[in-house]
């Protein structure tokens, strides 16, 4: 790049330069004292020229430019080094608050006794490394301050190589005088291919943009700057970008040709995070409007309500000239919200806050029983109010019917158990407790296979096997107590399923069959003492039959025998 050497306009160039460039820029000497600062440093770091030229950096804006990282940044390495690119500072500053910064640097030599100059570039990146917020980073502009007239050339090739931004030097036939290095960097051209070539011929004609044309040939002549001038373009070798563009006309005196210069800065990623954003934004407020649950958005500081949906009126009653500017418990939400601030710490720290069964009165009086919790959006808070009133309602119902089946349960003379795919014990009725002698909290430790003899282990295992199947079984086993009585008993076993058909456990109904065992054998004894009668009574008959013949012949002979003799009284 050529630059005419009259002081004069090598000054204008200079301070052109640093007036174009987005980010801010001070120059110190030597003795790390302000030279000259650019107008954006001024803008962003609140201070005035009075207050800063000729004051050591660190004295500036009442010290608080002491920075422990900018003194070995200065003291150490620059003396060390003549340049240094992206060197991160973060600092709390009295005037903007805490910034991180990019400092980019050089030491620029002049003639043989005369002091050197230091050339510092800051780049606030703080929103940046805040960019989950759905922020996108806003580079600050660069200025790079004026030089004296030998030293112009060489000054205002290091601030363009010095600034972030793209930067290009256009001649008055728009034709390529000096780029920066960022610029190559960025739209990945080399020099020989950039530099003497007309702008639109760039990147074999991808920069013949009709916005471009117009801005430097229909609105640049009438101005002799502009700013943020929105370019959108697709790009061979980087594709599709939204770019803010920067110009300035410099004039040279005696009406010499003028130059011009434009500073790039892609805003891309943050038109996209700003569309996302937006997206975002509109489906939330379309929840937001459509949700059946009530969500009120208060202010941080106070707890003020700034905005209600429809359900918070259908839900409460108020409508949004009653609720706006009030508090929570000014619509009957009972919460305390005294200490909002405190509030505020706790949802920042834990990013919900839960109240569970709050009773919040509507605005004519009835009770609504609500589940509420706060969640943080950013600006505000939100609350959420949900009407629990029909759970709870069925809550109840639920836990009446529990009740009323725990009753009959335990009003059943047979024992009820219910035990869980892995044979554990999980409920039993109260003559469970009775019958084994076992409190509750024996039973709860208990397996099913605890609770019968071990001769009986494999019927019952086999049962359960067949209940887990088939669905139902029956079977007999002998249950034993505490004290190690056993008990004869007859279960009915039965598969319990969910609503989604999945297996919960099986269900066992046993009655006792004691008594039953015990009619049983004396129905058995009778039976035999039946049979025996039954034998001794066919014996009987049996003999008679005999007898009968005998007592016929002894008749018989009785009539053939004489009145006196003696054979007639044995035969009698």
């Amino acid at each position: 790049m050529v630059i005419d050497p009259n002081p004069g306009l090598a000054r204008q160039y200079a301070e052109n330069i640093v007036n174009t460039v987005r980010e801010p820029l001070i120059a110190l000497d030597q003795d790390l004292r302000v030279v000259s600062a650019s107008r954006s440093f001024y803008e962003v770091f609140k201070v005035n020229p009075a207050e800063t030229v000729g004051q050591l950096i660190y004295d500036l804006g009442n010290k608080q430019w002491d920075i422990p990282r900018l003194r070995d940044l200065l003291e150490t390495i620059l003396p060390e080094k003549t340049t240094f690119d992206d060197y991160e500072v973060e600092h709390d500053f009295a005037a903007i608050g805490r910034r991180v910064m990019l400092l980019n640097g050089r030491r620029i030599e002049r003639e043989p006794g005369r002091e050197r100059i230091i050339l510092l570039a800051i780049e606030d990146i703080t929103r940046r490394k805040g960019v989950e917020n759905g922020l996108e980073k806003t580079r600050q502009e660069l200025a790079v301050i004026k030089k004296s007239a030998d030293e112009a050339h060489e000054f205002a090739k290091s601030v363009i190589n010095t600034v972030r931004e793209p930067l290009i030097c256009l001649d008055q036939d728009l034709r390529v005088v000096t780029v920066s290095r960022s610029f190559y960097d960025f739209f990945l051209v080399k020099p020989e291919e950039t530099v003497g070539r007309l702008i639109y011929d760039l990147g074999n004609k991808q920069w013949d943009i009709p916005s471009l044309r117009e801005l430097l040939e229909t609105i640049l002549p009438e101005k002799t700057s502009f700013d943020d001038y929105e370019v959108e373009h697709n790009f061979v070798t980087i594709g599709h970008r939204i770019m803010l563009l920067n110009g300035r006309r410099i004039e040279e005196p005696g009406g010499k040709a003028r130059i011009i210069l434009l500073a790039f800065e892609d805003i891309t990623e943050r038109r996209q995070l700003e569309e996302l954003l937006e997206e975002s934004e509109m489906r939330y407020r379309r929840i937001f409007e459509t949700a059946s649950d009530g969500i009120v958005l208060l202010e941080k500081s106070q707890g003020h309500i700034v905005h209600a949906n429809q359900a918070v009126e259908k839900l409460l009653g108020y409508t949004e000239a009653d609720y706006l500017g009030k508090k929570l418990q000014d619509i009957g939400v009972p919460l305390d919200m005294s200490d909002f601030p405190s509030i505020m710490a706790d949802l920042d720290r834990c990013g919900i806050l839960n109240y569970e069964n709050v009773m919040v009165k509507s605005r004519d009086g009835q009770d609504v029983a609500a589940d509420i919790y706060m969640v943080d959006r950013a600006k505000l808070a939100q609350c959420n109010i949900r009407d629990v009133s029909e759970r709870k309602r069925a809550e109840k119902i639920l836990e009446e019917e529990r009740k009323f089946i725990a009753n009959a349960l335990n009003t059943l003379s047979d024992i009820f158990f219910v035990v869980d795919p892995e044979g554990k014990i999980i409920r039993w009725n109260k003559t469970m407790n009775a019958v084994t002698g076992y409190s509750d909290q024996g039973i709860v430790v208990l397996q099913v296979g605890d609770c019968f003899a071990n001769s009986d282990a494999a019927r019952v295992s086999a049962a359960l096997a067949t209940a887990a199947g088939e669905g139902s079984a029956i079977f007999q086993a002998r249950l034993i107590t505490r004290d190690g009585s056993e008990i004869p008993y007859e279960f009915n076993a039965a598969l319990l399923s969910d609503a989604r058909d999945r297996t919960i456990g099986i269900s066992s109904v046993g009655r006792d069959i004691s008594e039953r065992e015990k009619l049983g054998g004396q129905l058995r004894q009778a039976q035999k003492m039946e049979a025996v009668g039954t034998l001794a009574g066919g014996i009987a008959h049996d003999f008679n039959n005999i007898l009968s013949v005998i007592m016929g012949y002894g008749g018989m002979v009785m009539e053939t025998l004489a009145a006196d003799s003696p054979a007639r009284g044995d035969m009698q």
